[in-house]
């Protein structure tokens, strides 16, 4: 994967189906809630209706708070049908993640399948991104693929520093028992900026989640993940 800083967002941002940037607007999943202070975040492709999971729906429209008229977060599921409507009135533009809303309330569960999350600003702007949403973990397609996270840890931007910085490579390597918990984490290179999130990187392999596989007793996996990063 490919990496840029935006100028106008300083946010690293993640190809393919797990966020979305149209100008000014980024949209980021989360599997769980990030505390306070964390070096890195679980950012998810996948989405559980049932059980006690925190996901989150995260909405940046610029770098620093300023007036944006409020943020609304709309979730539609597989068929196109409204699930749920958010209304933020101090939303301030800066990144801020919410907990998803995926209708726990409705008498009848919305449909499985690529669910979309569309955000409306009261400045006019507006962008939508998808998500995989089904009832359990074991109902989705992503959770069969053993070899594959249906949860990525990812670093944390790092503010300190500078947008000219951004430049350079990481790679880590995570093993995974048949459990699919992460056992050992190790960064293989770190170049440039990379070298200064080799601690990010490491936490980030952590709170990677991979689907079990009894395979992994005979077969071990070792999934990898690189980032690169351009200043703009």
């Amino acid at each position: 994967m490919r990496f840029r800083i935006l100028p106008v967002l300083g946010l690293l941002l993640l190809s393919g189906n797990a966020a979305a940037e149209a100008e000014d607007i980024y949209i980021e999943f989360l599997w769980s809630k990030t505390p306070t202070g964390a070096l890195a975040r679980q950012q998810t492709r996948q989405f559980v209706m049932q059980g006690q999971h925190d996901h989150q729906v995260c909405v940046a429209a610029n770098a620093k708070p300023t007036d944006v008229g409020g943020l609304q977060i709309e979730m539609l599921d597989a068929d196109g049908k409204r699930v749920s409507l958010q209304q933020h009135d101090d939303y301030r533009g800066s990144k801020q993640c919410y907990r998803a809303d995926l209708g726990a309330d409705l008498a009848e569960a919305g449909a499985a399948g690529d669910w979309t999350a569309r955000v409306n600003l009261g400045d006019g702007r507006t962008q939508t991104a998808s998500i995989r949403v089904d009832r359990t973990l074991e109902d989705s397609p992503q959770f069969l693929d053993r070899g594959q996270p249906y949860v990525a840890g990812r670093p944390n931007y790092d503010a300190s520093i500078p947008a000219g910085q951004w430049v350079g490579k990481l790679v880590w390597a995570m093993d995974v028992d048949p459990q699919g918990r992460v056992t050992h984490v190790e960064v293989e290179v770190a170049e440039g900026v990379g070298e200064r999130l080799r601690e990010r990187a490491i936490a980030a392999g952590y709170l990677s989640l991979f689907p079990p596989d009894p395979a992994r007793a005979t077969v071990p996996l070792r999934w990898r993940r690189t980032l690169q990063f351009a200043s703009e």
